[in-house]
């Protein structure tokens, strides 16, 4: 099934933009998380203008690093949070943290991504 409307459009568009543009790999969906990815979560919007057509979305986007916290894991996932910032897509903020995948605690980098979207 093909989603349309803006909101789907505009998590196509990111996770089009981070895989095309910087070569990574890109999740949308939280069943499908494999560690050192990005993983697009649900964004948050306002209405900016135009009836509700206009929006600004934040997307939270967690870089997942692969085993256990430590120098050369920070390093990977630092030069993979390089890669987003340096992708066009406007990067708000970025903090350590950590994602727990069946059952297991993987070391990631919590980023918040902004954009307007419209209709």
């Amino acid at each position: 099934m093909a989603y349309t409307d803006l909101f789907n459009e505009a998590i196509d568009d990111v996770a089009a933009t981070l895989t095309a543009v910087v070569g990574l790999r890109v999740v949308t969906d939280a069943t499908k998380i494999v560690p050192n990815c990005v993983f697009i979560d649900a964004p948050s919007w306002e209405t900016q203008a135009g009836n509700g057509k206009v929006i600004e979305m934040s997307f939270p986007i967690k870089v997942i690093g692969s085993g256990p916290a430590g120098l050369p894991v920070l390093r990977q996932i630092l030069g993979i949070c390089a890669k987003v910032q340096s992708s066009g897509i406007i990067v708000m903020s970025g903090q350590p943290g950590s994602v727990e995948i069946g059952g297991a605690t993987y070391p990631a980098y919590n980023m918040t991504m902004s954009l307007k979207s419209q209709a």
